[in-house]
């Protein structure tokens, strides 16, 4: 898929999310301001985002984490990176296992082993790794920082890092921008997302 038609694709679903938020961001406009600390929407989420990595690559990336027993928590990415040069496929999907705890009142750390399947074009890897996050929430804004190591099977090892930010909308609705190492080099990240 070329890059234009990934961002058209985007754009139309960060129009709809802007639609369905509307109505509700009126309606907290009168509502007292956001109450930290709130891990639940920090880790039940959906994301839709797009990333440009210093390659000249672009990805479009959908990623989704669930909560499933407090503070344990799963998350998920799919990610569609441009065609390699010479039309190989460039995409990635892992899935990470993980644990929250609180080092004070409002500032969280969370730590996860991980695991998936990349394609870097003419060749593919299996990988693992773990990653550990520090998180905090002031009123409308989280701030985040991390540090991961992967093992790719078939290609090595990489230590990788993202710092990045969210502004919550409404206390569902979200806009963030990161700057992260990922498969395929460093880049700026941003996305929206829903948070339940």
């Amino acid at each position: 898929m070329k890059t234009l038609t990934k961002l058209v694709g985007c754009s139309a679903i960060v129009s709809a999310f802007a639609m369905l938020a509307a109505p509700t961001l009126a309606q907290s406009q009168d509502s007292s301001p956001f109450k930290a600390p709130q891990t639940r929407q920090a880790f039940n989420f959906i994301s839709l985002g797009v990333a440009d990595h210093d390659a000249g690559d672009n990805s479009i990336i959908l990623e989704g984490s669930y909560e499933f027993n407090a503070p344990w928590f799963v998350s998920g990415y799919l990610r569609d990176g441009d065609d390699g040069p010479f039309g190989d496929g460039r995409d990635a999907q892992g899935l990470k296992f993980g644990r929250y705890l609180w080092l004070n009142h409002n500032l969280v750390a969370d730590f996860s082993g991980r695991l998936g399947q990349v394609d870097f074009g003419p060749e593919d890897s299996a990988y693992w790794g773990v990653e550990g996050n520090l998180r905090t929430r002031i009123d409308r804004f989280e701030l985040y920082a991390g540090l991961g190591w992967v093992d790719y099977m078939d290609a090595g090892s990489d230590s990788q890092y993202q710092f990045g930010s969210r502004f919550y909308l409404t206390p569902e609705f979200a806009v963030g921008a990161r700057y992260q190492d990922s498969e395929f080099g460093d880049g700026l990240r941003i996305d929206v997302s829903y948070h339940f």
